[in-house]
């Protein structure tokens, strides 16, 4: 049982849960998740089971999508409902919605939310949070929006304003800090109100599983190499076998100048990733995969 499985969270629980479910369920302790979503927040969650935990390194940086509700009107210090109220100003109408989301799609400089697990001198900010402490030189990091787009009529509500949009961005955006920069631009305070996560890299909210239909044994774990179908593959051949079983270097005459390669045998299974070594003309192990 080694590879990525596709969780549907629901609300209410932390990845952490998610995890500690998986375990019972899968009866496996070395099981991780990569792209951590808030309690408040569903959707896909992406798992590695056993070996699978050796790979998710190179699911990290994976572009990310989601599908937000927001709400203008009303800032929270969690930048979500679950948070204290801190800010509100009636909304009578919006104007310039489209055009405003649009902005985003430029260089966007983003500050992570005080509740966090973003580290500031060795802690996590949510832990100043807690504490009443606010860090107002909190590491900023420039994010890279491909797509934004309101999905929804604009709704309101006891002088509040609503609508969905979906929005395409590089690893690292916090979507509740981009709820809250949207209100500012429109000139109100604002908080994400829901969130559900769509697709994380070539993986999408369609192929993940509930915690029932898992519990139920209904799903099904990717390979090692399927999961990583984005690196080019090899064929185990005669020639470098002995160097894969003893993670040694090989010769890069039998990969094309690849960067980064995957090696398979016959039956399909992952045996090893190599990387180009910097200097010398040759492939170096990253991660060895040994028959059980």
């Amino acid at each position: 049982m080694d590879g990525i499985l596709l969780v549907n969270k629901p609300v209410g629980y932390t990845s952490h849960d998610i995890v500690n479910k998986l375990r019972g369920f899968l009866n496996t302790k070395k099981i991780g998740h990569t792209g951590t979503l808030d309690p408040d927040a569903s959707g896909l969650l992406v798992c590695g089971i056993n070996k699978g935990t050796k790979i998710m390194k190179y699911l990290n940086n994976d572009t990310k999508v989601y599908n937000a509700e927001i709400c203008i009107g009303k800032s929270t210090d969690t930048l979500d409902k679950t948070g204290e109220v801190l800010e509100e100003k009636r909304v009578k109408k919006l104007k310039n919605v489209d055009a405003i989301l649009k902005t985003f799609m430029d260089p966007y400089v983003q500050i992570p939310p005080m509740y966090s697990a973003v580290k500031y001198k060795g802690k996590r900010l949510y832990e100043y949070a807690r504490k009443g402490i606010e860090i107002t030189d909190r590491p900023k990091r420039e994010i890279q929006v491909d797509n934004i787009k309101r999905t929804s009529e604009i709704s309101y509500d006891n002088d509040y304003a609503y609508f969905n949009y979906y929005v395409k961005a590089s690893k690292g955006l916090y979507v509740r800090t981009l709820s809250y920069d949207i209100g500012k631009k429109l000139g109100y305070p604002a908080h994400n109100y829901n969130l559900e996560r769509l697709q994380a890299g070539e993986f999408s909210i369609e192929q993940s599983y509930t915690l029932k239909e898992i519990e139920a044994n209904q799903y099904k774990i990717i390979s090692l190499s399927d999961a990583l179908s984005f690196i080019p593959t090899y064929p185990v051949i005669d020639d470098y076998k002995k160097h894969i079983q003893h993670g040694m270097a090989i010769s890069l005459d039998y990969f094309n100048d690849e960067t980064r390669i995957k090696i398979v045998d016959d039956q399909g299974d992952l045996r090893g990733i190599y990387k180009k070594h910097p200097k010398e003309p040759k492939m170096v192990p990253e991660n060895i995969f040994h028959k059980d």
